[in-house]
């Protein structure tokens, strides 16, 4: 017992002085060897069928070379330099490797391989888990049954693929087979050079593709799907949303499908159910499909076929043969054979190729806020009502030419007297026309021309040119004037321009009075108005009123249309069957009201409300229009501009209705992923907490464990090990793997050092495998013992039996005698 003692004692230092580097050699237990200089070997071999496995530190091919290598446990294997192999059955092979846990491999220099028959194959590869296997250069592989197979690839989760250089899946299931792509999530395949797949089941199989989210499928050349079961096929194609398609496929030679160069190229998709088949096109809105369950995808019933064309809104259609078309609306269709054309609005349908359409026969749309256009022979801009309204830009020249102003006045030699002797059917029918009358009108009661408004309308004055003679002529003749009886200067001639030809005072000096039925009865009582058309009625002063039946009795007012009312003043309607009783208020629409007491208003399009003074309405609480083509105004504390919807939409997505929605699921998703953090967190705490390794025993200064964690409904599981240095000094480390959405990883590495003088005693436990041999030699003895004692049992019993027989012998004798 005391030899037994004193090799306790010699164990227990050498120890120490291998921790310090101050032996060449230590090998401890059976089957273990260090077989290079500068080695450790502590444990235990094994023999079975395959033949004796033994604990060896070192290269046995190199005997004499200081290798720091270390094997600690059960037939563990480090023959690398400065490797390290701990647990069972565990081998590094590898320069500067580790092998930690249960038939773990790390073969290459640099590699670590932890847990349960892992493979670290690769220069400075990782293999952490179980039956990981990594074989690329700067790998790694953690989690369940993981593979990176080249370099610089990762792998993490459960049964995850990386089996291409530089690239990553993590996760479940996901593969990531192409040149620095990346798959992540559950079942996603990322099977090209730089593709992604990250989320459910999406699948990037081309070059540069990139698949987020359920079920998407980037299948052509440098192409994105993102969201729910969206497919990019076209080449350089994107699709976003629910359920889009971009590009189509046809059959390979084999049969399998395949992208259609030749249809979805540079082309994009934006929403819900839309099929964009043409080139450089582009579709934003919702449209419909439905699933077929024969062909295992989308029927779609909104498609754009046509190339470098976009629509944008809800339910449209571009046939195929219709190029560079556009549409901004809902429920559009464009059909074959249309280019270059635009559509917009909500039901609006197209004009034919090179047309911009803004309704339909049914709907019709105004163009507001437009610039002045320029106005010459060849100008092609559009013109506002303003522009025609003033007659800027009319050749006052050419006017003169038309009307025969001559350098002196108004030369009338030029114009045929016309009387009704020489008047034609022809000419009685374009007068008739042209002055609205269906029965012939009978002129005995027209009043005579009043010559002095006349003067003063064609700007005859006193300074050139004979005076007018006065006026005798007879009905007859026509209210014809000769150039002897009216010629004038031209200076005293008022330019040509719009605004100087009053044509309600010209039609009351034709003399038209009331006639039969039909006729023209307009009144202007107010001073300086002027009435045109039919039954209008004038009493405001300034004011006008051309079309049917209109009443104005507001001064410096106006109404064009039928049968329109304006008692306001400085109010205007343009349209028909238009009310406006407050002042300075404008409608241009039909069928408006605006109430006595609003002022400063406009009122546009059919049947638009207005409800208060200082207001533009362009609809009502039924029928609401939209404003288009203003520019962004300005935005500031002092800016009364009017700003655009995109000006909106940006605020509001920041402060906004939509914002605050936005604002509201951004949080939302925050705190479920805080949840979803937190529960991760504990169940990865709780598996590293369950690692814990045992006490101290010089002979087996090296442990492995495992655990599992378990926190809400999220599981995690630990691996770790432990070695202690001496008595007074261990490292422990451990790595905790949760994956139920995505893989989470969790490590420690801790040192414990015990301080201080303790309880004045020497540790003095007796190493575990002394006390096994012990008991084996002691129970060997103890068996030898009662051997000993059956054999001198059964010796007394033959003696006792001799003995017996003697005295029965004895006893005859005697009894003889």
């Amino acid at each position: 017992m005391k030899k037994r003692n004193l090799q306790l004692l010699i164990f227990s230092l050498f120890l120490v002085l291998a921790q310090s580097s101050l032996a060449a050699k230590l090998q401890q237990g059976d089957g273990s060897e260090a077989v290079s200089e500068e080695s450790m070997a502590v444990g235990l071999g094994y023999t079975d069928v395959n033949g004796e496995h033994k604990n060896i530190a070192g290269n046995s091919t190199k005997p004499n070379e200081k290798y720091y290598a270390s094997a600690v446990g059960i037939a563990n294997t480090a023959s690398g330099y400065k490797s390290s192999s701990f647990g069972y059955n565990n081998i590094a092979s590898g320069r500067w490797s580790s092998s930690f846990g249960y038939n773990n491999t790390a073969s290459k220099d640099g590699a670590s391989s932890f847990g349960y028959d892992n493979k670290a194959n690769g220069r400075k590869s990782s293999s952490f888990g179980y039956e990981n296997t990594v074989s690329g250069n700067d790998s790694s592989s953690f989690g369940y049954k993981n593979i990176a197979s080249k370099d610089s690839a990762s792998s993490f989760g459960y049964r995850n693929t990386s089996s291409a250089r530089e690239s990553s899946s993590f996760g479940y299931q996901n593969t990531a087979s192409g040149y620095k792509s990346s798959s992540f999530g559950y079942g996603n395949t990322a099977s090209d050079i730089f593709s992604s797949a990250f989320g459910y089941q999406n699948t990037a199989s081309k070059v540069s593709n990139s698949a987020f989210g359920y079920n998407n499928t980037a299948n052509g050349e440098k192409t994105s799907a993102f969201g729910y079961a969206n497919i990019a096929s076209g080449e350089s194609s994107s699709s976003f949303g629910n359920a889009n398609t971009v590009g189509k496929l046809k059959d390979d030679a084999s049969g399998k499908k395949v992208p259609d160069e030749n249809y979805g190229k540079n082309s994009l998709v934006f929403g819900t159910k839309y099929l964009v088949t043409g080139n450089s096109s582009g579709v934003f809105g919702v449209g419909e499909a439905n699933w077929n369950h024969t062909t295992k995808q989308y029927d779609y019933n909104f498609v754009n076929e046509g190339n470098n064309s976009y629509m944008i809104g809800n339910l449209n259609k571009i046939a195929s043969g219709s190029d560079d078309n556009f549409i901004l609306g809902n429920n559009v269709t464009i059909g074959s054979g249309v280019q270059k054309s635009v559509v917009l609005g909500d039901g609006s349908a197209s004009g034919g190729s090179n047309t911009v359409s803004v309704g339909s026969a049914s709907l019709q749309r105004k163009i507001v806020n437009v610039g002045d256009g320029t106005i010459s022979a060849t100008s092609t801009d559009a013109v506002t009502g303003k522009q025609l309204y003033s007659g800027d830009g009319i050749d006052t020249a050419t006017w003169k030419a038309k009307l025969g102003v001559g350098a002196g006045g108004v030369d009338l030699t030029s114009y045929t007297k016309r009387d009704v002797s020489n008047l034609t059917a022809s000419d009685v029918t374009n007068w008739q026309t042209k002055l609205e009358i269906t029965k012939k009108v009978d002129y005995k009661d027209a009043k005579d021309i009043d010559v002095n408004k006349w003067k003063t309308k064609l700007g005859v004055g006193n300074g050139g040119g004979d005076p007018v003679d006065t006026y005798t002529k007879t009905e007859s003749d026509n209210k014809y004037l000769d150039k002897t009886s009216y010629n004038t200067d031209k200076s005293n001639f008022a330019n040509a321009s719009s605004t100087d030809i009053n044509v309600a005072a010209w039609r009351t000096k034709l003399g038209v009075g009331t006639g039969e039925s039909g006729g023209i009865t307009n009144t202007a009582t107010g001073t300086g108005s002027t009435a045109l058309g039919v039954d209008n009625s004038i009493t405001g002063n300034y004011s006008t009123a051309v079309g049917y039946k209109n009443k104005v009795s507001g001064n410096h007012s106006g109404a064009f249309g039928d049968p329109n009312i304006i008692t306001g003043n400085g109010s205007y309607a343009v349209g028909n069957d238009n009310t406006i009783n407050g002042d300075n208020n404008f409608v241009l629409g039909n069928n408006v009201t605006i109430a006595s007491g609003i002022q400063n208003s406009v009122a546009l399009g059919n049947n638009s409300t207005v409800s208060s003074s200082n207001e533009v309405s362009v609809g009502s609480a039924s029928q609401k229009r939209k404003i288009t083509n203003v520019a962004d105004g300005e935005v500031s504390a002092t800016s009364t501009d009017a700003v655009t919807g995109k000006q909106l939409y940006k605020v509001m997505q920041n402060s906004g209705a939509i914002g605050i929605e936005n604002l509201r699921n951004e949080i939302n998703e925050k705190i479920d992923n805080v949840k979803d953090e937190v529960r991760g967190v504990g169940s990865l705490s709780a598996a590293l907490a369950g690692l814990h390794p045992m006490q101290y025993d010089p002979k087996a200064p090296a442990q492995v464990m495992a655990a599992l964690g378990h926190y809400k409904n999220r599981q995690a599981v630990a691996v770790g090990a432990s070695y202690y240095f001496n008595d007074k000094f261990m490292m422990n480390t451990g790595v905790a793997l949760s994956g139920e959405k995505k893989t989470e990883a969790m490590a420690n590495v801790g040192f414990t050092l015990k301080i201080g003088k303790g309880s004045g005693t020497t540790y003095t436990e007796t190493p575990q495998y002394i006390v096994q041999n012990e008991v084996k030699r002691l129970t060997v003895e103890n068996q030898e013992l009662k051997n000993k004692v059956n054999n001198q049992d059964n010796r007394i019993k033959e003696q006792d039996e001799k003995i017996k027989k003697l005295e029965e012998k004895v006893n005859k004798l005697l009894e003889i005698k």
